[in-house]
């Protein structure tokens, strides 16, 4: 016992680091208990009041415009100036289908590499569906008799592409014989419209109805490339975008206590999202470089950002900001294994706070155990709403009690002078005046999304022995965009059995043996940058004098990979189709990517100028 005359905790010391015994709480007489009880005061009365009200004022601003910023087809990353501005603010979709989505249908290249065959050729079902429903069957069968050119017909087999069995009964069953939805869609973009021979005796509006109703099915299912920049980024193997909203209502008691308080507009990044699911920490609140995102929407595109839905099922119908007052009853926060608030109280036999066992620098598991014995009993949840798809700020909390008494607890000007960490607060770029301020990210995420088998899948890693890295291609896409395996055997990384009787003749080679689905990614140095770049290289089967490389469609554009991105544990990069519904109800598809650790480290064995039997 210290030596005050008034304490309110013991703390005690012990010299073993069981915590069982304290903990445990052991008694064999409850006679004892309730002298115990009447000792430590719990059956005595105060004058503490109980939470019974909460008084809850809320500010929102919604997410009206999102900019992705990853690579630029052809280019490099960060294309700036070249990326297009979209509007969100009448999107229901969730955040991630805005970002990872990427485009099935590609006009201009169909049939090629770049267009899988089964896209094009559901697309030109649909299309010879919707013509059907116009009663317009005979446009289908005269578009593919006046213009050959638009039936799917994919290219003769190349060396350097992998194709399966998949991909021959393509060739066998569908090739001439079907509409390709890509070459038409290369139609429309080109004329605006099908060619007048093909409409045999239509109505060019009655067509043109079918038409419009197709694209907007393709572009919902599919996606059709157009001038946007995506947001994944090759070098970083991971996404990139910014969303802004518009400034937060104006706060009475932020303008008297901190005046630092946002009146510009919100600017949230994600400069390395990894596309396995949007959260809160997912964006950092940027710095706003001069234009606004929303002023550099109407420069670029000359039209106003469609408005949001004023009943868009989500309860608020204020309009991109708002501001309320709600008030709500105050529960106990209670959790899974919670002790009971009184201490000497019988509780459930299955927990047992003995067991959590904690060593002298375990300082997390005695915070936790500290936190559920002696404060969880302090704590009262009470729930806000706020709308989904933008920033939110709690502007003040008013706690009434059973005794009458309002008191003031917080509001978001005292809790940006204060120094206490805050949480679930994403972090910001200093020097703005944000960085202050407690906002909250409400995310229109697609939680528990169905994800399908991934389509391609590859493997970055290290290998320290032959001082580079590897890109491991466990699954890539056919030509007729479904993934087939590409699996390597040890086998393939031995040297080949001798053909000569002489078993002690030495052979110089070039290299030694490395399996088809390795594709080397080698370090090298930038002009004007100390920190190296992993460079996508070929390898020289000397066997056949020829030159491989990587076949998947992650690697087909990918010429650089940030050192920093391929840690010693390894990455894991793949492509799936997703399904989520959206806060809206309805339900989205899009295909995307995703960026996970992996394995660790690789051995190859490679060696070069090597002398072997």
């Amino acid at each position: 016992m210290n030596n005050y005359t008034m304490w309110k905790r013991l703390e005690p010391h012990t010299q073993t680091q069981d915590l069982e015994p304290g903990l445990s709480a052991g008694m064999a007489d409850p006679l004892w208990m309730l002298l115990r009880q009447w000792q430590m005061g719990e059956l005595t009365g105060d004058d503490g009041g109980s939470p019974i009200a909460v008084d809850i004022a809320s500010s929102w601003t919604r997410f009206t415009h999102y900019l992705p910023g990853g690579t630029v087809p052809g280019g490099g990353a960060d294309p700036g100036a070249l990326a297009q501005v979209a509007p969100i603010g009448a999107s229901s979709k969730p955040l991630e289908a805005v970002v990872e989505a990427e485009p099935v249908l590609r006009p201009g290249a169909a049939g090629g590499r770049e267009t899988p065959w089964f896209a094009a050729v559901q697309a030109g079902r649909s299309l010879r569906r919707h013509l059907e429903r116009h009663q317009l069957a005979s446009v289908a069968d005269t578009l593919a008799e006046h213009f050959p050119d638009v039936l799917f017909q994919p290219p003769p087999p190349s060396e350097g592409i992998v194709e399966g069995p998949v991909e021959s009964r393509y060739r066998a069953l569908l090739a001439g014989k079907v509409l390709d939805g890509a070459k038409v869609l290369s139609i429309l973009d080109a004329a605006g419209a099908l060619p007048a021979p093909a409409l045999d005796g239509a109505g060019p509006a009655a067509v043109q109805a079918a038409v419009d109703a197709w694209k907007l099915e393709m572009e919902e299912d599919w996606g059709i490339t157009g001038n946007t920049v995506p947001a994944w980024s090759d070098p970083a193997l991971a996404y990139s975008f910014q969303v802004a909203a518009p400034p937060l209502p104006p706060d009475s008691f932020a303008a008297e206590i901190h005046p630092a308080q946002a009146t510009g507009q919100v600017l949230m990044q994600a400069p390395g999202y990894n596309g396995t699911g949007m959260t809160w920490s997912s964006l950092d609140i940027a710095e706003d470089a001069g234009e606004t995102l929303a002023a550099r929407f109407q420069r670029e595109q000359a039209i106003p950002a469609p408005p949001p839905d004023p009943h868009d099922g989500d309860g608020f119908s204020e309009g991109d900001t708002g501001h309320h007052v709600r008030t709500v009853l105050p529960a106990p926060l209670v959790f899974e294994g919670m002790p009971s608030n009184r201490f000497w109280e019988f509780e459930d036999s299955q927990l047992s706070l003995g067991r959590g066992s904690a060593g002298p620098t375990d300082l997390v598991r005695m915070a936790a155990v500290d936190f559920a014995t002696v404060f969880s009993p302090d704590w009262f949840l009470a729930p806000v709403e706020l709308p989904v798809g933008g920033v939110a700020r709690i502007d003040w909390v008013i706690v009434r009690d059973n005794f009458g008494a309002a008191t003031l607890v917080g509001t978001s000007a005292w809790q940006a002078l204060d120094n206490v960490g805050r949480m679930f607060q994403p972090s910001a770029t200093l020097g703005r005046g944000l960085e202050d301020v407690p906002l909250l990210a409400v995310l229109p995420s697609a939680f528990a999304a169905i994800e399908s088998p991934p389509l391609e899948q590859i493997a970055l890693q290290r290998d320290e022995g032959a001082n580079m890295a590897w890109c491991i291609e466990r699954r890539i896409m056919g030509p007729a965009g479904r993934g087939m395996d590409r699996p390597w055997l040890d086998q393939e990384f031995g040297l080949p059995a001798p053909d000569t009787a002489d078993a002690h003749e030495l052979v110089w080679r070039l290299s030694t043996p490395v399996a088809q689905a390795w594709t080397p990614l080698v370090a090298v140095k930038q002009d004007g940058n100390t920190r190296p770049i992993l460079r996508k290289a070929r390898i020289l089967a000397t066997e056949k004098d020829a030159v491989r490389g990587a076949q998947g469609f992650i690697m087909a554009g990918v010429r650089d990979v940030n050192d920093e991105e391929v840690t010693r544990s390894g990455i894991e990069v793949r492509i799936t189709d997703q399904l989520a519904r959206g806060y809206d109800g309805k339900t989205y598809v899009w295909r995307g990517r995703s960026k996970r650790p992996w394995l660790g480290e690789v051995s190859s064995g490679l060696r070069y100028d090597a002398t072997t039997p």
